[in-house]
């Protein structure tokens, strides 16, 4: 039926155009910005699992640091631990060559000298062995937390007290200015010798389950960096097809209108007729 009013075929056309445009529109914001979801409007699903997602990368990145951060405190105390292990190698030395029958009084004098200086220095690296200036070799513990909800097992660093008094003995208990006195001396640093190995020990232990720990969380995030990719970042195949398609149909849509609004000029020969 032939009619001015209504143009339905350019009605028709220009809604064509409108979600046409609208693609377009979509396919050139995912292209320009990377991004599959770059509004709620995108996917209200695909926004709210990523944004949960995202909490979860930052949350397991953070526990990486928090690991490391456990791993430099680990290894300051061993590093502390290796120090005395050191020192107490030397007094043993040092006890076992006073124990000489042929070494004079004079000459355990000096050894003996030596073994107080010793003594005194373990009890300096008890005191001054800091991490993030607090004191390792304190006797309180450092927690860490092994998963990101902080409700999981927690790793206990025991900050062992290093002192000689704590080793099991003073420096009266290594005095070496006697033949009867070294060996005893002997006896009592092996003891300390042990304790320290079984404490470096621990740490060794811990240590490693933190490697562990670290690997773990890593392999986590990069699941969960590939899960969040495949819903919010954008395929450039599939969005580049989509442009091509919405470019071509926009061009359509555009004649189209055009024509319908041309068709109506066929009315006109009715009434000049």
């Amino acid at each position: 039926m032939p009619v001015i009013n209504t143009n339905v075929a350019s009605i028709q056309a220009r809604g064509n155009f409108d979600r046409v445009q609208r693609e377009m529109d979509q396919a050139i914001a995912r292209l320009s910005s990377g991004k599959r979801i770059n509004r709620a409007h995108d996917d209200a699903a695909g926004q709210a699992i990523s944004g949960r997602m995202t909490s979860q990368i930052l949350g397991l990145n953070m526990q990486i640091r928090n690991s490391k951060d456990a791993q430099s405190l680990i290894n300051t105390m061993e590093g502390g631990m290796q120090a005395v292990t050191s020192l107490l190698q030397r007094m043993r030395e040092l006890a076992v060559q006073a124990s000489n029958g042929v070494s004079t009084a004079a000459d355990r004098g000096y050894l003996d000298t030596e073994m107080t200086a010793l003594v005194n220095e373990i009890d300096a690296i008890a005191a001054n062995t800091k991490f993030n200036e607090t004191g390792v070799f304190t006797g309180s513990d450092f927690s860490f937390y092994t998963d990101i909800n902080l409700t999981g097992t927690k790793i206990l660093a025991g900050t062992a007290a290093m002192e000689a008094s704590s080793l099991g003995f003073s420096a009266a208990d290594v005095t070496i200015s006697t033949v009867a006195n070294a060996v005893l001396a002997v006896t009592a640093l092996d003891n300390a010798i042990s304790l320290v190995a079984d404490r470096q020990g621990t740490m060794g232990a811990i240590s490693n389950r933190l490697d562990h720990v670290v690997d773990n969380l890593t392999n986590v995030v990069a699941n969960t960096v590939s899960a969040q990719s495949r819903i919010q970042d954008a395929d450039y195949a599939v969005e580049t097809t989509a442009l091509t398609r919405a470019t071509i149909l926009q061009q359509a849509a555009t004649s189209m209108i055009a024509q319908a609004n041309a068709n109506k000029n066929s009315i006109m020969t009715l009434i000049q007729g």
